[in-house]
């Protein structure tokens, strides 16, 4: 609970860059150099046209380190809990999807959403520039509550090998604490 407000206090920093909400994603449209500097720090979102659009869990990873303020429509800020409200209008699976998203991001990978890829997160190794190279793993975001069948087990690892990645899985336990398994694929 206190690590909670101080995180809605933190989201209300003066020196946090605006930023808009808007369905699945949130739009950071202010000056190009500071919008280049949030992307190039942690190469967060994709730039668009001198904006930078981030993914919901970019968005609530950064204003809970208070890097942005996130508005509603009607221009109201947003706190935490009032984003992770609106974001699982959007995606059900948003909490579990963001609490291995925020784990893995802060054991220092680069993690960019991966839905062109049937999968939650592309992972990069750490050092790497997103630009300059190729991720590594496709992850898939799982909560040790939910249960999937082999067909479903064999498509994330196909889809993982057809892309020429490793599969991972984080499976989010009832603790909060996520455990990484990855998969290889092997021909018999």
């Amino acid at each position: 609970m206190e690590k909670s407000l101080k995180s809605e206090k933190q989201s209300l920093k003066s020196d946090a860059v605006s930023s808009f909400l808007f369905h699945d994603r949130v739009v950071v449209d202010t000056d190009f150099s500071v919008v280049q500097s949030l992307h190039d720090r942690g190469w967060f979102g994709t730039v668009v046209k001198q904006k930078l659009e981030l993914s919901l869990c970019e968005a609530l990873y950064l204003l809970e380190r208070g890097k942005i303020v996130v508005f509603d429509v009607v221009k109201k800020p947003l706190t935490v809990t009032g984003f992770i409200r609106k974001a699982r209008l959007v995606d059900l699976r948003f909490p579990t999807r963001f609490k291995v998203y925020s784990d893995i991001r802060s054991r220092g990978y680069i993690t960019k959403e991966a839905l062109k890829f049937g999968a939650d997160f592309s992972v990069y190794e750490r050092g790497t520039n997103p630009q300059e190279s190729h991720s590594k793993w496709l992850l898939f975001a799982v909560s040790s509550d939910d249960s999937f069948n082999w067909r479903e087990f064999s498509a994330m690892n196909r889809v993982a090998h057809s892309v020429k990645k490793e599969l991972l899985v984080g499976i989010l336990d009832a603790h909060a604490d996520v455990t990484y398994y990855s998969i290889a694929w092997q021909r018999p």
